[in-house]
């Protein structure tokens, strides 16, 4: 049995029950009662205790201290991404103690963190539409109207878990190239990392300032061209022009595209993709 609170629900308990039942059903119970509280295999959010051995993930009480490197506290959702999400990921097919890190702080870094962060009162006054805002506006007019709330929590948690999921796919995806990625980058000739197939690279390329460009294939469109960072982007000149324009400028006969923001461009050729990554 998983215990969670009754009442008004909140992304982080329900994004970590949606990573509980990725490893298999359980029976969900929301209650406050404590003797209720006390029978559970699992309890989050609730409770006033955090002890990951006995399965308790609640972060309310004063004694709870616990924070990222970066100060952001955690709050239920980090908690059990931290101690369930090797498991989850593994089941998901991810091997490799490496990968399987990367993986497990690229999803906390990316949605995780920013739903512990509001959980524990941060940017209470940021009028973006965040993951938690959305969770939140799925709690029903009433919370005192069991059934409609208990009818508005399953539909969270289906939709929460279609969230999660999106994600941790495209951390495994991530992570299934790091490696490659990292022996790609040991080769980084004047700021250019080349790379010979279309590899997930963005993210990677924010934690390596020194790759100021990529270079890499696209298919039947030729090879793109593209740029780490605003101070990187490509030169004024190129900027927002095609075809003929483009070739004018660059003295390239097959340049196809330079992006108005010169965040990245598009050549026929790797030589010609090679010659406009090096323009400046």
């Amino acid at each position: 049995m998983l215990v969670t609170h009754s009442g008004r629900f909140h992304a982080d308990e329900v994004f970590a029950i949606a990573m509980i039942l990725m490893l298999g059903e359980k029976e969900i119970v929301r209650s406050r009662d404590q003797e209720v509280i006390d029978q559970a295999e699992i309890v989050l959010d609730v409770g006033a205790e955090y002890d990951p051995e006995t399965l308790r993930f609640d972060h309310h009480q004063n004694s709870f201290t616990r924070a990222r490197e970066d100060g952001t506290p955690y709050a239920t959702a980090g908690l059990v991404w931290e101690h369930y999400g090797k498991e989850i990921l593994a089941k998901k097919g991810l091997e490799g103690d490496y990968e399987q890190q990367f993986a497990l702080e690229w999803v906390d870094q990316k949605i995780i963190k920013d739903i512990d962060a509001v959980d524990n009162g941060r940017f209470v006054d940021d009028p973006r539409p965040s993951v938690s805002m959305l969770i939140g506006m799925m709690n029903a007019s009433s919370a005192d109207d069991i059934e409609q709330q208990e009818a508005a929590f399953n539909q969270a948690i289906e939709f929460t878990s279609v969230i999660l999921n999106n994600f941790i796919k495209a951390a495994i995806k991530e992570a299934e190239v790091v490696v490659q990625l990292e022996a790609c980058a040991k080769n980084v000739d004047e700021g250019i990392l080349v790379l010979e197939e279309n590899l997930p690279f963005k993210d990677f390329i924010r934690s390596h300032p020194e790759i100021t460009r990529v270079v890499y294939p696209k298919g039947s469109e030729g090879y793109g061209v593209y740029c780490n960072g605003n101070e990187n982007h490509l030169p004024e000149r190129f900027r927002g022009l095609r075809e003929d324009e483009l070739k004018a400028v660059t003295g390239l006969d097959d340049a196809v595209f330079c992006h108005k923001s010169g965040f990245m461009s598009v050549c026929r050729s790797f030589e010609s993709a090679m010659v406009m990554a090096k323009s400046h």
